[in-house]
């Protein structure tokens, strides 16, 4: 199928890409491996070195996963979700679904109101439980997801672990949005006269499988709706339509797509189209902050999710200890988990507060505001993790060869590590924060200038988004330059 004019570059196209990615183990290439490190770093947290940058459970976990996962985000997407290994689990799911019975989800949780409470949840017993420095936690927090998934998705319809429960699946779709490709139809032509709609469905292993919804009409809906439309879910199929290869996992129809925020990239669309017409497309990444407007639980979740990036970093530092003395004096109390959550809660509340303050001075919905933090949440969250990978580089080789050696298979010695001093991590991250800086005021911008055209003109004002932005920022780059804790050789 040659590509039509006006498509985006499809990197689908490149040499050995297409065919290595419709492979039907394709993606077990990725989770393999994963799957394995996450086994090890179990066994090693609960048998292992309890001092954390000598045990594969928190090195890989706390400085290795988060710091790939920001790069993969940044420069490709949502690869992290692409390779998860608790994917592994939908035969079992499947099984059990099938002897159990499938229940729907509960309409009220259809929304990411669950996994922002679970975002709150985690980053309060990061600090309450100092996950970072308790490998046997980590592991059970590891056991703990598996469970979790094979739990939902045994009684629920596959893929609602991830779409409504995960909070890092959501944390990588939300940070997505500014990733540089996304999803698309190359002919949308194809997909209007498709009758099988196997993106979805998957491809049946028998020619009357699968649900039919052609009459569903989504395109033309799409068409009336413009780019604030949201991509059409389209139901489960029932367990009669069972398939070779699967369809989304989030049950997003392939030309209604714009937008990652529901994309988990499990390429499972490109596998099952029978008509080659699903590309991965290169894009701007200011695509979706300068154009799309989002629901109100993602709005809130953006909003959350670029705040906590800044008050997760700034728990390392002096001033948040300062903050701590001043609470338990005036609260007449030494807990320091009981002290955490107003020092947490009140100061993610506070900037979710501004936000709202902010987009209320400029005369604009409150989900604009999410959006053009967009870019510099992505700044603050990689920042500080590649501030943790940098320093603990050479930690996972020296923790992986000694679990292994102590399960007989010892690894040869790995190379010396060069350590990074802090001040070049410093410098990455103001790198990062200039840049953000910059694309979250053209993201201001443009979105003031479409507001104002669907307002006529008048009432929309652009100066307090780019307070909001330059505020932002500068807490970011404040928190950067303070001396960071380097939390028990992490």
């Amino acid at each position: 199928m040659t590509t039509r004019p006006g498509v985006r570059p499809d990197l689908l196209r490149l040499p050995l890409v297409r065919g290595l990615v419709r492979w039907r183990y394709a993606r077990a290439l990725l989770q393999v491996p994963l799957l394995l490190l996450a086994v090890l770093a179990v066994y090693d947290g609960f048998t292992g070195s309890v001092l954390p940058g000598l045990n594969v459970a928190t090195v890989s976990v706390w400085v290795h996963y988060r710091g790939l996962l920001v790069i993969a985000l940044a420069l490709m997407g949502n690869l992290f979700c692409a390779a998860c290994p608790l994917m592994l689990l939908r035969a079992p799911t499947n099984w059990l679904r099938r002897h159990l019975g499938t229940r729907q989800w509960p309409r009220p949780l259809r929304n990411r109101y669950l996994t922002l409470g679970l975002t709150l949840a985690f980053l309060y017993t990061y600090e309450a439980a100092q996950l970072w420095a308790s490998p046997g936690i980590t592991a059970a927090l590891i056991v703990g997801y598996f469970l979790a998934l094979l739990l939902t998705d045994a009684v629920f319809p596959a893929g609602t672990f991830c779409r409504y429960v995960c909070p890092l699946g959501n944390f990588n779709m939300l940070l997505s949005g500014v990733s540089p490709t996304m999803i698309q139809a190359r002919d949308p032509d194809v997909c209007r006269t498709c009758t099988g709609k196997e993106c979805v469905n998957g491809a049946p292993s028998r020619p009357t499988g699968g649900i039919d919804v052609q009459g569903l009409q989504v395109l033309p809906m799409l068409q009336a709706a413009g780019e604030h439309a949201r991509p059409a879910r389209v139901p489960a199929p029932t367990p009669a339509s069972a398939s070779r290869r699967p369809g989304c996992e989030t049950r997003l129809y392939v030309p209604t797509i714009r937008s990652n925020h529901d994309c988990t990239l499990c390429l499972n669309c490109v596998r099952a189209c029978p008509h080659d017409n699903v590309a991965l497309v290169l894009r701007s990444p200011l695509h979706e902050t300068t154009r799309r407007l989002p629901k109100r639980d993602t709005a809130l979740a953006l909003l959350v999710l670029a705040w906590g990036g800044i008050v997760n970093a700034f728990a390392m530092t002096p001033p948040f200890t300062l903050l701590l003395d001043r609470l338990s004096a005036w609260l007449g109390s030494m807990n320091v988990p009981l002290l955490l959550v107003p020092a947490l809660l009140g100061l993610i509340g506070a900037g979710v507060a501004v936000s709202v303050l902010a987009a209320r001075l400029a005369r604009v919905s409150f989900r604009h505001a999410g959006p053009v933090l967009l870019p510099a949440s992505l700044a603050v969250w990689g920042g500080h993790y590649l501030y943790h990978f940098l320093l603990g580089a050479g930690t996972l080789w020296p923790a992986v060869s000694a679990a292994l050696a102590r399960l007989g298979l010892p690894l040869p010695e790995g190379p010396p590590a060069s350590v990074p001093v802090a001040d070049q991590a410093f410098v990455w991250q103001l790198t990062l924060c200039e840049i953000a800086l910059a694309a979250a005021l053209w993201s201001v911008r443009a979105r003031v200038r479409t507001a104002m055209q669907v307002a006529g003109g008048e009432g929309v004002r652009a100066w307090p988004l780019f307070a909001l932005c330059l505020l932002y920022v500068g807490l970011a780059v404040w928190v950067f330059s303070l001396p960071m804790q380097v939390r028990a050789g992490l």
